[in-house]
């Protein structure tokens, strides 16, 4: 008993100085949404997070149809915007954090790659793309069957026609078709962000 109690104040003297040392419960939050969003995906966070007393900015560099742009496209809005809150404000001036959601992960990161006078500190991504995905506990066929259409939204039917493909497709043939797509149509990735993220 004796021994427990002792090693139960070390770890909690650790893990108090080690908080102290790195306390960024009060940074502020920038958020990205994802694609086909707005700032208005950031209400639930903005709400539990102000009530810790922290400040959440939500991005509106390019909202709603203007996300189905190109991340080449998308990059220098989200810095410039960055750029232009943290310099009206010091409240940003010992860092911040990123949340990313979706879409907003590749370009997040890629905002910390272009800013070479960023502060993020803390970098969180929710289901981003290239950090792996869960799709649910359905099968391919459910899922295929409520995401076809919506992967049907992000690219003109001329350019890609995700609806020719079945769920059978999905990880075979269209993957194989649309990286295809990618390459022999090089300029496609300055049209949508669907041909920068896949």
């Amino acid at each position: 008993m004796f021994c427990r109690r002792v090693l139960f104040t070390l770890f909690s003297t650790a893990f108090a100085a080690t908080s102290a040392a790195t306390d960024f419960s009060k940074l502020p939050v920038f958020f990205f949404h994802g694609v086909r969003g707005n700032h208005t995906n950031a209400e639930n966070f903005a709400a539990n997070l102000t009530a810790e007393g922290r400040t959440v900015v939500a991005l509106t560099f390019c909202e709603m149809p203007c996300s189905l742009e190109a991340l080449t496209l998308q990059v220098p809005k989200a810095v410039a915007q960055i750029r232009e809150i943290v310099s009206n404000s010091s409240e940003f001036d010992d860092g911040y954090i990123f949340l990313a959601h979706s879409q907003g992960g590749p370009i997040s990161r890629a905002v910390i790659e272009e800013m070479d006078d960023h502060k993020v500190k803390r970098y969180i991504s929710m289901a981003g793309l290239q950090n792996g995905q869960f799709i649910g506990p359905d099968k391919v066929e459910l899922s295929i069957a409520n995401d076809g259409p919506f992967l049907a939204t992000l690219v003109p039917e001329t350019m890609f026609n995700y609806s020719a493909y079945g769920p059978e497709d999905y990880y075979g043939r269209m993957q194989k078709d649309y990286v295809i797509y990618s390459i022999e149509n090089p300029e496609a990735q300055y049209t949508y962000s669907q041909f920068n993220v896949n």
